[in-house]
């Protein structure tokens, strides 16, 4: 895969959006560290570095109502901008929570969300601070947060030549889940990673704090999202596919449909899992240590290299294009 070819879907219209409102910076006390392109915006207001982010979730789109309960919905729907806030080493402060629903979903189903929402809340130190309600003749969900970060942010930019690559946790077991709802055969296996993420709060910190270059969360998959985080750091790489942590239940999955685990693991997405580099001294310590004091499992991947080209690498030295694609809300 080229990581110089002009790119297009969803990278394109954020690239579209952020032409046209790169010259207008109407803040005077605030200074923007980082805007549109990175998992959060920074922001550097008086001596402190705070992360703004948002996420919409559209029934029929990110989710169906006769798939999710309410209370897992909930959950998810702040997991997922809780990432964001992981993947730039950060810690959230509070969140926003605005929706549309129809007029049946404003009694037990919406107290069944709130409690899922105020579960992963309280669980991750987040406060529910406001929001907004409207009437829709389907639900959505619209989530900002807002958070801190002590020192300098993670961004997606600073991936060099010789940085290992990692990644937190096991891949593809959110695809899984998923592939299991369209086809019909959730009997067997477990839908907790597509239906409640984990956010990687611990493990971002201290990424961060041991000398991360680059890092961003894996909600489109690490075949969509690596090549993004390559891009912005003007970089290739080499995957090694026999390293790629593949989730439990997608190794089952995989297995039984006749899939490679670890290709299937790839171009799984919301994985919300961290995509991580850091030059080998550091991403030595961040193997021993995250898995250590966060009890997440840390795995390396690949290596960043100087050519803009992305490779996948087997154990018997034979390379080729990385050309598996993830997902993409214009072109899927």
């Amino acid at each position: 895969m080229r990581l110089d070819a002009q790119v297009g879907g969803e990278s394109a219209l954020i690239e579209r959006i952020a032409r046209k409102a790169q010259d207008f910076t109407p803040l005077e006390q605030i200074a923007i560290v980082q805007g549109i392109g990175d998992d959060t915006a920074v922001l550097l207001a008086d001596g402190q570095t705070l992360l703004w982010t948002a996420d919409m979730l559209l029934e029929g789109v990110h989710f169906r109502l006769d798939w999710i309960d309410p209370r897992s919905l909930g959950w998810k729907s702040l997991a997922v901008n809780l990432s964001d806030i992981a993947a730039m080493g950060g810690a959230p402060i509070g969140a926003l929570l605005s929706m549309a629903l129809p007029p049946k979903r404003t009694g037990e189903w919406l107290d069944a969300f709130v409690e899922g929402f105020v579960e992963c809340a309280r669980a991750c130190s987040t406060a529910l601070l406001g929001g907004d309600t409207n009437r829709f003749e389907q639900v959505v969900v619209d989530v900002s947060v807002l958070g801190v970060v002590s020192g300098r942010p993670v961004l997606r930019n600073g991936a060099r030549q010789g940085d290992w690559i990692l990644v937190t946790g096991g891949l593809g077991g959110s695809k899984a889940g998923l592939e299991a709802l369209q086809a019909g055969e959730t009997d067997n296996i477990d839908l907790t990673p597509h239906f409640r993420p984990v956010p990687r709060l611990q493990a971002g910190a201290l990424a961060r704090e041991l000398g991360a270059t680059a890092m961003m969360d894996l909600s489109d998959g690490l075949a969509a999202d690596l090549p993004k985080l390559l891009r912005a750091s003007g970089s290739g790489a080499v995957v090694y596919p026999a390293q790629v942590p593949v989730h439990p239940v997608a190794r089952q999955w995989a297995q039984a449909h006749g899939l490679d685990p670890a290709l299937f693991a790839i171009a799984g997405g919301e994985d919300y899992e961290l995509l991580i580099t850091a030059p080998p001294p550091k991403a030595e310590r961040m193997l021993e240590r995250i898995p250590k004091q966060t009890g997440t499992a840390l795995s390396k991947i690949g290596e960043v290299v100087a050519e803009p080209e992305l490779w996948l690498e087997y154990p018997d030295g034979r390379r080729e294009s990385f050309e598996i694609a993830g997902w993409d809300h214009f072109t899927a």
